[in-house]
């Protein structure tokens, strides 16, 4: 019998196919146009011609106050957006200015680097050499023992969009370099590196794994749990939010020198298409783990929600979600999908609005477990319907299978 479907099937249909709608009209037909010409002159003074070089990037001769300087404009993936930059350089091969022509990283985390003059840093450095990051160990570009003053220090607290800034540039001035000034070097952002908070991910996650085959780590759960909330919450500090999962979808990925990157998308997913299982939210999320820790230590009697205001209740995370996307497709700016409370709880670091939230879930979460993760996760409500859909999936493609064999045995009969 055919199953009638409810007012809620047909609410989450509306949102997802208006949402995959909107999306797709906001990354192909709503692009923020760059006039880079423009941009040259708004940071230059006595312009006087701007010549594209023909080649394979965007970069420019430009003649300005009777001198010779180039721009080249180069990007890289940061923490949730692709990070594109324009250098400015003299005809000596010194870099003159830096300046970011498009990013989407979240709002508190990248003003640091212009609070904190991370931009100054670059000027002066050279194109006969690469430039290097310094303080950021286990990310590729960085500075270890080489012997240079080519150099940037990352800004503490922002070193991934720090990171896609610095290789930006210097993948900018590797090009210039070939192309007009006949150098070429070994680009140390192509270089793989594992740091400890990668080996830490890893074995997470294989933890995780190895959870979901035996059964006697059940019983270890909860201490689990709380070795989880230090690795993922405050030693790695990398969560799964929204913008992580929205990046796949606009193909804004890092390279494969991002090894934490793809241990955290990949594997968390991974775990979905391989097991058809959310082991993420199970075993690995932190801030879930805290709600969890904070409910049984609380010990108060869990508030009775009726099934329907439950029912009622878990439209929030796609509505709230459905909202924020509609809101980055008509500002241009897919910053609004940032609004999970990872960053405020574990980094302190967080918008006005997220500490007016964070005390409020956290307050619940001591009467009903991990309400947050239940009715207002966008990244719990995803890796669940993918869940079901990969299941569902499974499922018809092995009733589809059956009865194909089923029929050629019985003609073979």
């Amino acid at each position: 019998m055919k199953r009638k479907r409810d007012f809620k099937s047909y609410y989450l249909s509306v949102l997802f196919f208006t949402a995959i709608a909107v999306i797709i009209y906001g990354v192909f037909w709503t692009g923020k146009t760059i006039d880079y010409a423009a941009l040259i002159k708004q940071n230059m003074t006595n312009v006087t011609s701007i010549e594209k070089i023909v080649g394979t990037q965007r970069a420019y001769k430009v003649d300005a106050s009777g001198k010779q300087y180039y721009a080249v404009c180069d990007s890289a993936v940061g923490y949730q957006s692709r990070i594109e930059t324009m250098t400015i350089l003299s005809d000596d091969g010194l870099v003159k200015k830096v300046i970011v022509t498009r990013q989407g990283e979240t709002p508190v985390f990248f003003d640091r680097l212009y609070s904190q003059k991370y931009f100054a840093q670059f000027e002066g450095l050279s194109l006969r050499e690469p430039i290097y990051l310094g303080g950021a160990y286990g990310y590729s570009g960085y500075l270890a023992g080489t012997e240079s003053d080519n150099y940037v220090d990352r800004v503490t607290g922002s070193t991934v969009s720090s990171h896609a800034v610095a290789e930006a540039v210097n993948n900018g001035t590797s090009y210039i370099a070939s192309q007009c000034f006949h150098t070429k070097w070994v680009n140390p952002y192509d270089n793989y590196q594992l740091n400890g908070k990668d080996i830490a991910m890893i074995a997470v996650f294989l933890i995780a794994f190895a959870a979901a085959h035996i059964k006697r780590l059940a019983h270890f759960r909860f201490w689990w749990l709380l070795a989880s909330t230090v690795i993922m919450g405050f030693v790695v500090d990398r969560f799964v939010t929204a913008s992580n999962l929205f990046s796949i979808i606009t193909l804004q990925i890092p390279h494969l020198t991002n090894v934490g990157w793809y241990v955290l998308i990949a594997g968390s997913l991974g775990f979905i298409l391989f097991l058809g299982k959310n082991l993420y939210c199970a075993w690995i999320c932190p801030f879930g783990a805290v709600q969890e820790f904070l409910n049984r230590a609380a010990g108060f009697k869990p508030l009775g929600i009726s099934p329907q205001v439950t029912k009622t209740l878990k439209l929030a995370a796609p509505t709230v979600l459905w909202a924020a996307i509609m809101l980055g497709t008509w500002v241009g700016d897919y910053g609004t999908l940032d609004y999970q409370p990872f960053s405020a709880f574990f980094l302190f670091k967080a918008v006005w609005m997220m500490w007016l939230i964070l005390p409020i879930m956290v307050f619940i979460s001591l009467f009903v477990n991990r309400f947050y993760c239940h009715f207002f996760c966008p990244v719990g409500f995803l890796f669940n319907l993918l869940s079901r859909w990969r299941n569902n999936g499974v499922r018809v493609w092995n009733q589809v299978w059956n009865r194909t064999l089923n029929q050629l045995k019985s003609s073979k009969s």
